[in-house]
């Protein structure tokens, strides 16, 4: 190396326990005189990488380590394996979860800390801390005192790069209380990482996201965290979310305020981010097992849910929506959504949205990620009020007499809107209240049976139809109720034309 005329570094420091691998090259290089990152790695002979997250966030590899011992000249090994260890760490990256890889790229300090050190400590990197268990003050990605945002250099372990005003001279961060599920996961993160619990981390990034977008029905899985000076804020109101009943209701309060419009299609529908939320974790929190059964009366308006456009994907945003603060968003639905939200199964939706019958966003109109506008949908059901004259009868989503046509409400409201039969829906509950001509909804029921059994019809939905189980259906066809059908995997499924002939003797 030092026949390749790189000078020899003056001061050749160890790392810290607890000090980010980027942290230890940042202060590597400033004891050195080398405040840019390009810079230092320039000086070890190494490149500079991104890894998987965007921003700056350098992985220990072998030939790192090697120009390390080589440049300080001296056994390093033992110090560097605390960064190997700490790249390992498994629930750092998983693809099933909203935020796949927690490493964030970009820099949060605690003012006080780095005052105190000079060391940036390797948690917060992390997506999931928020605030400093020693200082009780967020994680700041700015300046406290020009609020510019914090760039990777070595100066910043003094201070401010744009003001040039140092850690020790800036006022003392205001008091944040920390959470004791974060207090916990720093003790963990600080005597055993390896031992996290990745159902925790599962949780902690969905409630995340969800307090990025607090009031929409659709959020987005993300590589890595998008830079956000605020972001600190955000995951202690993740915290909360988790572990506060009462902050959870404040939350469901605030969806009724925001969400108001979606009312004519049900309160599931206003409530519909907390139920989801809820419904996607993995753990049994206190926010949301008592926060979704408060009564709201009395609920107060002290907490302050703000929307971030930043966790929006690309593919879902409009030039329009991004010109109101991506409030747009909230009015946004897919398959999978709307189904949790009614508690219907996913087929039964695809029925309720066949044949374009809602416009789509994009006029994306085949993949099953297809999405519409719950604002578009109320006006389409508007056009087809209650009817209220005789002869009309009102007919409940939930009724057993679709299982046993092998009917569902999502087919009975999509042939309402194309107009095969007569009805209409009941204000509040459009997609619940659904009211049909007596005398054609009996048609239609038997039509919708010859339709299902023209053909041979699986045990699983024979016995679903039937409401009994499969062995039921086997005993029926012993009995000579039924017949196998003689096409299809054997005694998988039922012959349609005689299962239709017994549900005419039975129904």
């Amino acid at each position: 190396m030092e026949g390749q005329g790189m000078k020899r570094l003056a001061v050749r420091p160890v790392p810290v326990k607890g000090e980010s691998l980027t942290g230890y090259l940042l202060r590597l290089g400033k004891l050195n005189c080398m405040f840019q990152p390009l810079e230092i790695m320039d000086a070890l002979g190494v490149e500079k990488s991104s890894h998987v997250v965007k921003g700056w966030c350098q992985p220990a590899f072998g030939d790192l380590f090697d120009a390390l011992e080589d440049r300080l000249e001296r056994p390093l090994l033992p110090y560097l394996r605390q960064f190997e260890g700490l790249d390992e760490l498994r629930w750092q990256r998983d693809w099933e979860r909203m935020i796949q890889d927690v490493r964030m790229g970009y820099p949060r300090v605690c003012t006080q800390c780095v005052s105190e050190t000079g060391v940036l400590d390797w948690r917060w990197s992390l997506a999931f801390t928020s605030t400093c268990p020693k200082h009780s003050s967020l994680l700041t990605a700015e300046c406290p005192s020009c609020h510019k945002a914090l760039k990777w250099s070595g100066g910043m372990l003094l201070g401010c790069d744009k003001c040039e005003t140092e850690w020790a001279e800036m006022e003392r961060p205001l008091s944040s209380s920390i959470s004791g599920l974060e207090s916990q996961l720093w003790t963990q993160l600080e005597q055993d990482p390896a031992s996290v619990d990745p159902t925790v981390i599962h949780d902690l990034c969905r409630a995340i996201v969800y307090m990025m977008r607090p009031f929409d029905s659709l959020h987005d899985t993300f590589e890595a965290a998008p830079r956000l000076i605020k972001h600190s804020e955000c995951v202690a109101r993740a915290y909360r979310t988790l572990q506060e009943s009462q902050f959870f209701a404040q939350w469901r309060m605030q969806c009724h305020e925001k969400r108001k419009d979606l009312l004519p299609l049900g309160e599931e529908f206003i409530e519909a981010p907390c139920k989801l939320f809820s419904d996607g974790l993995l753990n049994d929190w206190n926010g949301p097992k008592h926060g979704l059964n408060i009564p709201l009366v009395g609920v107060s308006f002290e907490e302050v849910f703000p929307e971030n456009t930043r966790y929006i994907a690309q593919p879902r945003r409009e030039a329009v929506f991004e010109l109101e603060g991506g409030i747009g968003y909230r009015y946004q639905l897919d398959i999978a959504s709307i189904a949790s939200t009614m508690a219907w199964n996913e087929e039964d939706v695809e029925d309720l949205v066949s044949n374009g019958i809602f416009p789509t966003f994009k006029n994306v109109t085949q993949s099953k990620k297809r999405r519409f506008d719950a604002k578009q949908i109320i006006g389409r059901l508007r056009q087809f009020p209650v009817q209220t004259t005789d002869g009309f009868i009102e007919i409940e989503a939930d009724s057993p007499i679709f299982r046993r046509n092998f009917a569902n409400p999502g087919m009975l409201v999509n042939d309402i809107l194309k107009k095969v039969i007569p009805g209409g829906f009941g204000e509040g509950n459009f997609l619940s209240r659904i009211f049909v001509d007596k005398s054609r909804f009996e048609k239609w029921l038997l039509q919708q049976r010859k339709s299902a059994t023209r053909r041979s019809v699986s045990l699983n939905k024979v016995a679903f139809a039937l409401d009994c189980t499969e062995q039921d259906v086997r005993r029926l066809v012993e009995e000579k109720n039924v017949k196998w059908a003689t096409h299809q995997e054997w005694e998988k499924w039922i012959d349609g034309p005689s299962l239709f002939e017994y549900m005419i003797r039975l129904y």
